[in-house]
């Protein structure tokens, strides 16, 4: 092996921990989800959407990505019905339960 990738074979070691542990802490981050949806509480939902966006776009979950992003989008706009908001949640849990399956 060549010093130059021994680097780069830690590297790839550290990000799947990481993405371990992002799909391990998975459940939490969904039951906080279902606890703000239902006390209709769409600011820290957006917040907890956004960030949930962020930590599956950088971890290479882009169909989980693009749920939590629809979800946040969806809770900034005062347009938006609780059942379309309620519907767009639903979808986001079952993307991510495929994801932590």
């Amino acid at each position: 092996m060549s010093p130059q990738s021994v680097p780069a074979t830690l590297r790839r070691s550290e990000l799947g921990k990481l993405v371990d542990l992002f799909v391990s802490e998975l459940p939490l981050r969904l039951s906080v989800i279902e606890q703000l949806v239902s006390a209709n509480d769409r600011e820290s939902l957006c917040r907890a959407a956004h960030q949930l966006k962020s930590s599956a776009g950088s971890y290479g979950f882009g169909d989980l990505c693009l749920y939590a992003g629809r979800v946040e989008a969806l809770c900034r706009s005062s347009q938006t019905s609780q059942e379309l908001l309620l519907e767009a949640v639903d979808e986001l849990l079952d993307q991510a339960h495929r994801v932590a399956a």
